[in-house]
């Protein structure tokens, strides 16, 4: 979110679907200029980066069809992206208060003094009965999480022991075996990062004839 939002107002632009278009190719770039990172930041990455492409893709092709899942996530990126600027710009605000050293003074002079209400001439109890109905109505409301929001999310470590297993019966398989039967976005993303660091320990070899074709898998 962190470098998203910096792009964003790298380039003046407001935040809309319109300005993660823009900035969609610059954030690519950056990830891909990533040397080392924790494979789990890298999963997050990852993860925004499928987003944006798939903003970008809308973009360039105004007919595509996206599902109500797909559009969902793109509301939720320009939602997410919203709320962390409001974060940081109050984090900020935060670090120049304390750089400024203001402080709370107290009134020692009334310490040991029983607490007295005195309320204003005019205040009568259907006004304070009113102003706790409004705060009460501002609270969040206690929601019942889904289910489906509670599941178990496979790591990366489980998921390269997984495949090692799997390739000791075989010599080579194509990717779309390992994933079959995923049922999520998340567990594919997973299958994925995990072919690439068992490839970097050179424990197998990966092929793949064109774009967009089939991984094949094949153990060294």
């Amino acid at each position: 979110m962190d470098l998203l939002l910096d792009l964003i107002e790298k380039e003046k632009l407001s935040i809309s679907e319109i300005s993660l278009a823009k900035v969609t190719d610059d954030y690519i770039k950056h990830v891909k200029s990533i040397q080392a990172i924790d494979p789990e930041e890298l999963a997050e990455f990852l993860v925004v980066a499928a987003h944006l492409m798939l903003v970008k893709s809308r973009s360039l092709l105004p007919n595509l069809k996206l599902s109500k899942e797909e559009e969902q996530s793109i509301d939720d990126l320009e939602k997410r992206l919203t709320e962390y600027k409001k974060m940081r710009e109050l984090a900020a605000l935060i670090k120049k208060t304390e750089t400024e050293r203001k402080s709370i003074f107290t009134r020692e002079a009334y310490l040991g003094m029983s607490p007295v209400f005195y309320p204003p001439p005019k205040l009568k109890a259907n006004i304070i009965m009113q102003a706790f109905a409004a705060l009460l109505k501002s609270l969040p409301k206690i929601e019942k999480l889904a289910e489906d929001k509670l599941r178990r999310i496979i790591s990366l470590e489980d998921k390269i022991k997984h495949l090692r297993a799997f390739l000791e019966t075989t010599i080579e398989k194509a990717f779309s075996d390992v994933v079959k039967g995923a049922k999520e976005k998340v567990e594919i993303i997973v299958s994925f990062l995990a072919i690439l660091e068992l490839s970097r320990q050179k424990f197998i070899e990966l092929r793949q004839q064109k774009p967009f074709a089939d991984i094949i898998i094949k153990k060294l």
